[in-house]
């Protein structure tokens, strides 16, 4: 083999090498990407599962007492950030309130306050859903992110590692 041939094989070990370095920074950076994704979009359904908690506290739906405690429960969830302990409060205050979805439906006399509770339902479902995906955008982010290459040449550079959201979003039974 000459000095093209030589020539030849470095330049495509080269390429192949530069390749594999684009193609890892590119992947950080789309999960990254999506971990920001995940956020905004937790933070979408949280807001509306309590804006529309909050608008059911002032339906009536509940004995006074527990209307108050469900509105204070909403508001303290609308000005917590998208991972704070307001919203798993917000989740146990909801599911003492509801108890048994199915029963609080038969009771409702009037229409529209069963399709807010079904609304409260599906919004619920979609936070979780979030939830979750954001999550699984963390796992799989800190795992792209522990790989020898990655790490090496530091191709997250100074993005600090993504973390995951642990609150309480069980819904009642029956709701979601």
């Amino acid at each position: 083999m000459g000095w093209t041939g030589t020539v030849m094989v470095t330049l495509l070990a080269a390429a192949a090498v530069v390749a594999a370095v684009w193609y890892a920074a590119s992947r950080v950076d789309r999960m990254h990407r999506r971990v920001e994704q995940g956020w905004a979009s937790l933070q979408l359904q949280l807001t509306r599962r309590a804006s529309v908690a909050l608008a059911l506290a002032h339906e009536n739906l509940w004995d006074p007492v527990t209307s108050v405690v469900v509105a204070e429960a909403a508001r303290a969830a609308l000005e917590a950030l998208p991972w704070g302990a307001e919203h798993s409060e917000l989740s146990a205050v909801l599911r003492t309130a509801i108890g048994d979805a199915a029963q609080v439906e038969a009771d409702l006399k009037i229409p529209e306050k069963a399709l807010s509770l079904r609304e409260l339902g599906a919004i619920w479902y979609r936070a979780i859903l979030a939830r979750r995906f954001l999550n699984d955008a963390v796992s799989v982010t800190a795992r792209l992110r522990s790989r020898r290459l990655v790490r090496w040449l530091r191709l997250a550079g100074r993005t600090p590692l993504p973390q995951s959201c642990d609150i309480d979003d069980s819904a009642p039974d029956g709701i979601s």
